[in-house]
């Protein structure tokens, strides 16, 4: 039987063991309403990626109970398989359980119970025992959602500041600063390794009697029709450029002169056989003329290039039009004078197909700066 003085003890003891479970009863009640009330998500799970607790924040934001998540992966639960970006989350999540270290920070797409997807910040701070192993992560998580897509927002107007910036409003073919800026660039290029580069300028032949009797709207419709035709004749690494009015250039890396001249065939015969302006219920058909011109074997640089190509479209439409000339390097001479193109070129009235190589220039005396035309 213990002494009175052992027993006073004992209950002093007592007290003090009841005193300080009380005290710890109240912090961890004070400490559960923190967790509870904060406005972020607290996370608590285990080294298999389970649920062992979430706050209420956390709760309401996912749609979830405590009981539903408790003991279940978080892995198609609020974390899902693939982000929308298409990064998979899955191995993300299993490289985080094994190397918590690596995300001590880090964001994610989550998902709620719904469906919708959340952005959350997350800080991670894995739980070991005395001998190193992990126990738990504790994680606490903000949503980040509305910054996320006001950040996509920001990008996306970016985006399409740099396109407008170098695309036609109209037509959305690439605008003539695009193609001063990347034909310097695409010279180069050719330069370097020996390849061709060639342009095409194109022509709407009297597209003004189109506007004087459809009136601009009609006008802005058709050329907007025919830059749609004349990108259904291209493809990558080929572009087209609105460049005047009713005149387009065509960019051809990596394109001979001969391949270049098949290809402003095909775009030819492509607007002639095209009905414009069908959903008037007035349809109009149009021609084109064409010069052709081909770095290196026409010009050395830039200003050469486009202004021999130039000079070769003027050549058809003073020749009459509806036809293909190659700008050769040539002397500031004028032109001879040939037969109408339509006619030699296969057009209207001529009963059999377009020849690519009618109407194309005889080479002079070499010069890489021929003097553009006039406009």
């Amino acid at each position: 039987m213990p002494s009175p003085q052992d027993a006073d003890g004992l209950r002093l003891e007592n007290r003090r063991l009841r005193d300080e479970l009380t005290r710890l009863r109240a912090d961890e009640a004070t400490y559960r309403e923190i967790v509870n009330r904060t406005n972020s998500i607290v996370l608590r799970w285990d080294p298999e990626g389970r649920v062992i607790f979430l706050n209420d924040y956390g709760q309401r934001l996912f749609g979830y109970t405590n009981d539903e998540l408790v003991g279940r992966s978080v892995l198609g639960l609020i974390v899902p398989d693939t982000e929308s970006s298409g990064r998979d989350l899955v191995a993300m999540i299993r490289d985080l359980l094994h190397h918590p270290e690596r995300y001590l920070s880090n964001e994610n797409e989550n998902m709620r119970r719904d469906g919708e997807r959340v952005w959350i910040t997350w800080r991670n701070t894995p739980i070991v025992d005395a001998e190193g192993r992990l126990v738990e992560i504790l994680s606490t998580g903000i949503d980040t959602t509305e910054r996320k897509r006001a950040e996509d927002a920001l990008r996306a107007s970016e985006e399409r500041f740099r396109e407008l910036a170098v695309l036609d409003n109209l037509t959305g073919l690439f605008n003539t600063r695009y193609l001063y800026q990347t034909l310097e660039t695409l010279i180069a290029a050719s330069a370097a390794d020996g390849s061709a580069l060639s342009v095409l300028f194109i022509d709407i032949d009297h597209f003004k009697e189109v506007v004087d009797s459809r009136g601009h709207l009609n006008g802005s419709r058709a050329i907007q029709e025919v830059a749609a035709t004349i990108r259904s004749c291209l493809a990558a690494p080929a572009w087209a450029v609105a460049y005047a009015g009713d005149e387009f250039v065509v960019v051809l890396p990596r394109v001979a002169r001969l391949a270049a001249v098949e290809k402003a065939a095909d775009i030819r015969t492509r607007i002639r056989e095209t009905a414009y302006l069908a959903a008037t219920g007035q349809p109009v058909r149009l021609a084109a003329s064409f010069g052709v011109a081909t770095y290196p074997d026409d010009a050395c640089d830039l200003e050469s290039l486009l202004a021999l190509g130039d000079q070769a479209l003027f050549a058809v439409k003073r020749n009459g039009r509806d036809g293909i000339a190659v700008g050769e390097r040539a002397s500031t001479a004028p032109l001879p004078e040939a037969p109408p193109q339509r006619s030699s070129a296969g057009g209207e009235g001529s009963g059999r197909a377009p020849d690519p190589s009618a109407g194309m220039r005889q080479s002079g005396s070499a010069s890489c700066h021929p003097p553009p035309r006039a406009r």
